[in-house]
């Protein structure tokens, strides 16, 4: 997507990818998962280390940004977008070693 020009929808995905990865664990961990696309909340209900719940922050406004690009939250341009999609990659990967 965004090779294609969709830096928005882009920050959308990898901020979903990263939110379900967490829930994943959530699920994992205690059978039950949040119903919140807050990412700090999520790192910190899996007790996920400092590393993570930064990246976690980091990506949170990919949510509200995109998906109502109106409201007061950061333009995504394609900057970002690349570091919201690097920030989900190692939150998945983070998230695929505590399942083993």
């Amino acid at each position: 997507m965004l090779d294609e020009h969709f830096p928005d929808m882009a920050s959308f995905h990898a901020q979903q990818a990263a939110e379900f990865a967490l829930n994943a664990i959530e699920v994992h961990q205690s059978g039950r998962f949040s119903r919140t696309h807050d990412l700090p909340a999520l790192a910190a209900n899996v007790s996920a280390p400092p590393r993570i719940a930064k990246l976690a922050s980091l990506l949170t406004p990919a949510y509200i940004s995109a998906r109502y690009p109106d409201t007061a939250g950061p333009k995504i341009t394609r900057s970002r977008a690349e570091s919201y999609l690097d920030a989900a990659r190692r939150i998945v990967r983070w998230a695929r070693r505590q399942l083993r």
